[in-house]
């Protein structure tokens, strides 16, 4: 994020230019306020407060019991960054490009996935341990009642949202399938939205216990508890149940290691029946891309913070396929999520 460095006139731009600034300086201030700025709007109620109605900073500290100046100064962030617009009367409302994404009531909105961000600031405060150290963060061993499995979770599911119905579309499978297992599927959503796209579907979904039981409260309350069930458990450890015509592997492989990874390929193929599906949705990379492309790089680092793993290769996954007894897999590239892809590969008879 440079918008620390943007420069509001003629001379400070030509400084930049020069390198005469500090740029370092500056964006290891910057990227962490705008961050800081948005996560903050969301989880104070600013932005709900703004997508239900227009106001004035005033009216919208004293409508959510805020401080006024803090509230006034923050909104005066959003206005500069163009997630908020300001009218000529001085009254405050979410931008149109934005209320797409943040509104609350928004079908594609990311609000609780932004609010789920706020959990990373700690952990990118320890990067440096990692470093040192090698060890990352560990967050998924967390009580089940935390609090941060309904974050985690919710954010998840507000990404979902995007990809499922892609994903529902384009998955083949095999005529008169009937169950699906959808091994660390958190939320449910990726298996409900497959289960009503196709009828006679039925799944279950197997998740560590703070994330199933966010994900029975979200399938519970779509009325999509007679399609989807969950069941407990550690996708390394826990036995797939047999008889299964998909299994589902979204968003998991970046969390295992190089060791893990082959066994839970050769658990999934065990438990699919011959011509069964399975298919991963991750980020992959290639090994150029992860060295030149700032998303990818920052997001391999990320990774191995909060996991320990890394960005895989599509040339790793097509070998651990072959050797757990799969067809090459199929690669088809999401619309919705830059960096996102899912594969689909076939046990072979």
């Amino acid at each position: 994020m440079r918008l620390a460095l943007r420069g509001g006139n003629p001379l400070e731009r030509a400084a930049l230019r020069a390198n005469l600034v500090p740029a370092p300086a500056a964006e290891a201030w910057g990227g962490l306020a705008v961050s800081g700025v948005l996560v903050a709007a969301v989880r104070t109620g600013i932005v709900a407060r703004l997508a239900s109605a227009p106001g004035s900073a005033a009216q919208i500290a004293a409508d959510l019991g805020l401080a006024p100046t803090p509230t006034r100064l923050l909104l005066e962030c959003l206005v500069s960054t163009g997630h908020v617009k300001q009218a000529h009367d001085g009254s405050l409302r979410l931008a149109r490009r934005n209320r797409r994404w943040l509104d609350p009531d928004s079908e594609v909105g990311v609000a609780r996935f932004v609010n789920a961000c706020g959990d990373y600031f700690d952990w990118w405060r320890d990067l440096d341990r990692l470093v040192v150290a090698g060890a990352p963060v560990e967050h998924h061993d967390r009580p089940p009642d935390d609090p941060y499995w309904r974050r985690y979770i919710l954010g998840q599911l507000d990404l979902a949202r995007l990809t499922a119905p892609e994903v529902a579309r384009r998955l083949t499978l095999r005529p008169g399938a009937g169950h699906v297992l959808d091994v660390g599927g958190g939320h449910g959503w990726y298996a409900a939205t497959l289960c009503r796209a196709r009828p006679g579907l039925t799944a279950t979904v197997l998740d560590l216990p703070g994330s199933a039981r966010i994900g029975r409260e979200v399938i519970a309350a779509a009325g999509l508890s007679h399609l989807v069930s969950f069941t407990e458990g550690d996708a390394r450890q826990r036995d797939f149940p047999a008889g299964q015509d998909v299994v589902l592997c979204f968003n998991l492989l970046h969390h295992l290691t190089e060791t893990e990874i082959p066994t839970l390929l050769r658990r999934a193929h065990a438990a699919l029946e011959p011509g069964g599906t399975l298919a991963i949705l991750d980020a992959f990379a290639e090994p150029r891309q992860t060295r030149t492309d700032p998303a990818a790089t920052h997001l391999a680092l990320f990774v191995r913070l909060t996991s320990g793993s890394t960005l895989y290769t599509p040339d790793q996954l097509a070998t651990w396929l072959h050797t757990a007894g799969f067809t090459p897999p199929r690669r088809i590239r999401s619309a919705r999520i830059p960096g996102l892809a899912l594969y689909q590969a076939g046990k072979r008879w």
